[in-house]
């Protein structure tokens, strides 16, 4: 045989393989839609795919006739959050990790890149003002909203907010918008036009995970979220609903007033509801659909009897949202739903994470009428079981919570929890940030955990109060999940910001690198510093890794500095540990080069 065509049928074989090889990995790909979007005129669907990094799209009209339905997938950037319909052919999606929004057109069955627009932040959630073709987007790091032109994608507004801002509301008449932030839990609404705030609403206790909000009856904003009751978290005060408690909450809308808003809850005795990730109206506003992301259940309530309490909230749901027939009706959706929109009034079409699908549910009938399979993955990677772990409520204690609920997406809620990590009472600790845990040993605050897949198994047993009788494959596989969580990119600092002055006062007079080494500016040693609680058991602390730090909003053990200022100026000062005394242009500079780690 001639040698060329040994050649040809060689490199014939190796593509073969190299294809084998390509399908078998891309067959084990988590896709992860975190939000969905329905074209204006209802002839397609489009994923923003969390994980997958990527845009599928699929024809509304085929999914709801045949069970053959062709998915495209097009390559969007490292963690797309969001996406939404600018018109029938443009699509906008927040690209998180890439600081930026993109800009798509159909063509037909193709979606085709049309600009790239960056931000000077990480964008979350975004909603578009039709009239004046502007886009708003909420960013993160730094935190604040942001008016893009559509056709140029110049920046128009910034309007600046409470910390990390999410979810947004634009009213009909596009003439102001609300926006959901974490730190305190709050509602902020402004002038679009003039960037005017008009309110400031903090949700009473101390809400946090506010998820996407509803407008309702123009007037009212209907939040769900999560409400930290400063318990300390065992099993008996989870059962009493002493934890957390999952809620909707109600504000008027612009110009109101904190104190009119109102409160009830949706967990139930022995039946928590997990992370409330969303609330949307139907089209005749009769009916409020709630995910309980946490729990796998879309929860139905019939609007016109429901009684928004104007006092005190109880420990669970009012008796007669269970006690009378109608007002609410549970749906289970195996999996995560995450995001859904309305197609009718009893048709809706869910974005299911863990799934990685979209389900059509008929609300009449309370079941799945066809699941659109998104990926080909079978879901029984190591990985992609810890996430799954991850992400359910129903390994806590009668469903209250899930690591994500505490550990918002593997990174920090920002709250104080008494998990009884460190045996004692009393000495609540700031919810750590899971973003490159694995290289950052040993474990806790304190320091005290050598193993991580122990840790997990500790966790999993003792703060979650998992029923399942987690075994060691599972705190095994979450510690595989937890490895792949990497810190989000630091804050962009203008160009005339001198980060080396920092760099020298990190190395040199400030002390830091002591205890803060490379290449995570961590240690693996614990460090005797102070600010330790009398009856603590604990003396010394194990420094936590600095990558990325400017994506957390508190700080040290005891949370109570909410800034890199407070932490160096208050409870942390260099002369204190490691360092020696620093000017207040030194701790600017020693801010700025932490806040570019």
């Amino acid at each position: 045989m001639p040698a060329n065509r040994i050649l040809i049928r060689k490199l014939g074989i190796l593509l073969v393989l190299i294809s084998l090889f390509t399908a078998a990995v891309s067959a084990q790909d988590r896709v992860r839609p975190r939000a969905l979007a329905v074209s204006p005129d209802r002839s397609c669907v489009v994923t923003a795919n969390r994980i997958a990094g990527t845009l599928s799209f699929v024809s509304l009209p085929e999914m709801q006739l045949h069970s053959n339905v062709e998915v495209r997938e097009v390559d969007v950037g490292n963690e797309p959050l969001d996406v939404l319909w600018l018109s029938d052919s443009i699509i906008a999606v927040a690209v998180y990790r890439d600081q930026c929004v993109k800009l798509f057109e159909r063509e037909g069955s193709r979606l085709q890149i049309l600009r790239t627009i960056s931000l000077s932040g990480h964008p979350v959630s975004m909603t578009h003002a039709r009239n004046c073709q502007e886009l708003l987007v909420s960013l993160q790091h730094p935190d604040s909203v942001q008016c893009i032109s559509v056709d140029s994608g110049a920046l128009l507004r910034e309007y600046h907010c409470g910390n990390l801002p999410r979810f947004l509301v634009l009213s009909p008449d596009e003439t102001w918008f609300c926006v959901t932030c974490e730190l305190p839990g709050s509602l902020y609404c402004f002038d679009r036009n003039t960037g005017q705030l008009l309110s400031r609403q903090e949700a009473h206790q101390t809400a946090f995970n506010l998820g996407q909000p509803e407008l309702f009856s123009g007037s009212e904003v209907i939040v769900p979220l999560t409400i930290n009751r400063d318990f300390p978290i065992t099993e008996g005060n989870l059962t009493r609903g002493w934890a957390v408690n999952n809620r909707l909450a109600k504000f008027n809308v612009p110009s109101g007033n904190e104190l009119e808003q109102s409160q009830f809850g949706l967990d139930v005795r022995g039946h928590g509801v997990a992370d409330l990730t969303l609330v949307r109206s139907n089209p005749a506003g009769t009916k409020l659909a709630v995910l309980a992301s946490g729990v796998q259940e879309l929860i139905l309530l019939k609007t016109s009897d429901l009684i928004w309490p104007t006092s005190g909230v109880d420990d669970f749901a009012p008796h007669y949202l269970t006690e009378t027939p109608g007002i609410l009706t549970r749906i289970k959706i195996p999996g995560r739903p995450i995001d859904l929109e309305f197609l009718d009034n009893e048709t809706v079409l869910v974005a299911n994470e863990m799934q990685d699908s979209l389900c059509l549910i008929d609300l009449k009938l309370g079941s799945i009428t066809k699941e659109l399979k998104l990926s080909h993955s079978n879901h029984k990677s190591e990985i992609a079981r810890g996430e799954q772990i991850f992400y359910d409520g129903l390994r806590s204690k009668d469903g209250w919570m899930s690591c994500h609920t505490c550990h918002y997406d593997g990174h920090t809620s920002g709250q104080m929890f008494d998990t009884l990590n460190d045996v004692t009472y009393d000495t609540k600790k700031l919810t750590l940030s899971l973003h490159d845990v694995a290289k950052t040993e040993p474990w806790t605050w304190h320091g005290w955990q050598p193993d991580l897949t122990e840790s997990m198994s500790k966790s999993l047993r003792e703060t979650m109060h998992d029923p399942h009788a987690a075994s060691f494959d599972d705190a095994r596989a979450l510690a595989s999940y937890l490895e792949t969580l990497k810190p989000i990119s630091a804050t962009k600092l203008p160009a005339s910001v001198d980060r080396e002055a920092g760099q020298e006062l990190f190395y040199g007079k400030g002390g830091c690198i002591s205890c803060h080494q490379e290449p995570d500016f961590s240690s693996g040693l614990r460090y005797a510093v102070g600010r330790v609680e009398s009856h603590s058991i604990y003396q010394v602390f194990n420094p936590p890794a600095l990558r990325g730090i400017s994506s957390r909003r508190r700080y040290l053990h005891h949370g109570r500095a909410h800034s890199l200022k407070q932490v160096l100026t208050l409870y942390h000062r260099p002369e204190e540990t490691s360092g020696a005394e620093l000017t207040e242009d030194e701790i600017e500079q020693l801010v700025n080069f932490l806040s570019g780690l």
